[in-house]
């Protein structure tokens, strides 16, 4: 009796709990529906397509989605809106130009996001120009959901990128074979290559000849028989294309660079860059250009603080100086000037790049020699140069051949610009310099 007393009670409380309504999703914010990409928004696509489909999605957001259906449409407010508010002038693109392929979908619980897209026709597109005040304004729209009215459009402008095919290391690139006997040529693209593509590449004295007569240059080519090339093509997926020449040595000798010119002709689908020839400078033995390693040997001459070290140093603003008062070592305004240096190892010479001082006394240094050694002290000359009263500030006198060999090196400045006086400087100077691998 006292067991039903007690059961009664509390199965009629359960009874009137169960009646009461379900209040857990209260005050939870409602469904909102939104673009990830609104605002002004890029379509790039390359001159060379035809059409290119853009995609955008539109996600639903809140503790429970509510199902809705989601669109989109023109709409010039949202144009106007964005012209008003940032102060631009776009215009809407012609629709012949493009069509709205996905413009509906759908959101729900397990769906939460749909995707629109919009086919631009680049062919009609390209007609019209420049394309940078043109857009497709589009409005987001719900059956069900409210629309975030800060991310509910989007304005689409087409942008076009030119598809060029360029090549790594454009110009003139300092080589030498060394053990190797293979020269890499690399054609590139700096886009996704989506495309099958044949590329032309020619290469050669008629080449070479073309860059001599373009830029005054007397770069000696490379025997004919001497290469054998293996064109590479782009592939699709690959932005990248890498040729090989094979050099066969034997038919070179060490005594002189040789030059092989190569050139991208053309491409079955894209445009070629400007800068699309490479000219490949090759020394059979290694270039020895640490001028670091150089033992300063001898000085006729310097002013303190401007001493010989400074021709090396790899800064065109230190100069050396001859001594010309009782501030420094040697003789004091005679010519000619000395510098010796031993390179450590037998070297070729095959000229140099002088560099003198850059303001008003830049003729103080006129005329010399570069003379080399075996020993350090029986010198050889083996080139002149000389400024002839120009005022240039560097002189190049390298050469495609060889003058001679010596582990020694001098510079012999011997004829100064400075009217009445007998002064020389010099900022930089460097010897192209071959290791004879003796």
């Amino acid at each position: 009796m006292k067991l039903k007393q007690f059961i009664i009670p509390v199965a009629g409380a359960l009874l009137l709990g169960g009646c009461e309504a379900d209040h857990r999703n209260d005050n939870l914010p409602d469904s909102v529906v939104y673009l990830l990409e609104s605002d002004l928004q890029k379509a790039l696509f390359y001159d060379i397509e035809e059409t290119i489909d853009y995609s955008f999605r539109a996600f639903s957001s809140g503790y429970t989605v509510t199902p809705s259906e989601l669109g989109i449409e023109l709409s010039d407010d949202v144009l106007t809106a964005y012209n008003e508010a940032n102060g631009t002038a776009y215009t809407a693109l012609d629709p012949a130009c493009y069509r709205l392929v996905n413009s509906t979908g759908s959101v729900d619980a397990d769906h939460p996001s749909t995707t629109f897209t919009v086919q631009l026709d680049c062919s009609a597109i390209k007609q019209l120009g420049d394309l940078t005040s043109y857009v497709i304004p589009l409005r987001l729209t719900s059956s069900s959901s409210k629309v975030n009215e800060e991310l509910g459009s989007i304005l689409i402008n087409p942008e076009m990128a030119e598809t060029q095919v360029l090549v790594r290391n454009a110009g003139v690139v300092e080589c030498d074979l060394g053990s190797s006997q293979t020269l890499d040529f690399t054609a590139y693209v700096e886009f996704d290559n989506k495309w099958e593509t044949t590329t032309e590449y020619v290469y050669g004295d008629e080449v070479l000849d073309a860059y001599n007569a373009e830029h005054g240059t007397n770069y000696l080519p490379i025997p004919t028989d001497a290469v054998t090339f293996t064109p590479a093509q782009l592939e699709v997926g690959k932005r990248e294309a890498v040729s090989h020449f094979e050099i066969d040595k034997s038919k070179l000798t060490p005594d002189r660079f040789y030059t092989l010119a190569v050139q991208l002709k053309s491409n079955s689908e894209f445009k070629i860059g400007a800068d699309n020839t490479v000219l490949y400078h090759i020394a059979l033995n290694p270039l020895f250009t640490d001028r670091s390693k150089w033992i300063l040997v001898a000085c006729s001459s310097w002013y303190t603080g401007r001493g010989p070290e400074l021709t090396i140093d790899g800064d065109v603003s230190t100069k050396f100086e001859n001594r010309y008062n009782d501030i420094g070592q040697g003789d004091i305004e005679t010519l000619p000037v000395t510098i010796d240096w031993d390179l450590g190892k037998t070297c070729y010479y095959a000229g140099m790049k002088l560099t003198r001082r850059n303001d008003s006394y830049v003729t103080d240094l006129k005329a010399g020699w570069i003379e080399m050694s075996d020993d350090g002290k029986t010198w050889m000359p083996l080139q002149s140069f000389d400024f002839e009263g120009s005022k240039t500030v560097v002189g190049d006198f390298r050469s495609e051949q060889w003058f001679g060999a010596g582990r020694y090196l001098r510079l012999k400045m011997t004829e100064s610009g400075r009217p009445g006086r007998k002064l020389v400087s010099v900022c930089e100077f460097e010897p192209v310099l071959i290791d004879a691998g003796e």
